[in-house]
């Protein structure tokens, strides 16, 4: 089983400073991507938001016409109020 190598220098290692300074590193890079991912998810949401409201805004248009075209086909066909 081969050995692991790491390209810090022994004194380094030994006294911990080169894990620690990893560890940071990848804290640093870890706490980039959520940063990222909660913008990214943020945007989303906004659109989402933004799709619900103009899905509610064309149902309203679209329950109008259709009220419209109802009332127009009864008074055109001579029914009364039902």
């Amino acid at each position: 089983m081969p050995v692991p190598t790491f390209s810090a220098p022994a004194a380094a290692v030994a006294d911990g400073t080169s894990s620690q300074a990893s560890r940071r590193s990848r804290s640093r890079a870890a706490a980039g991507r959520l940063e990222a991912a909660r913008h990214g998810f943020e945007r989303s949401l906004i659109t989402l938001r933004r799709a619900a409201l103009d899905a509610i805004d064309s149902g309203d248009l679209a329950s109008l016409t259709l009220r419209v075209c109802g009332d127009r086909r009864r008074h055109a066909g001579g029914e009364g109020a039902a």
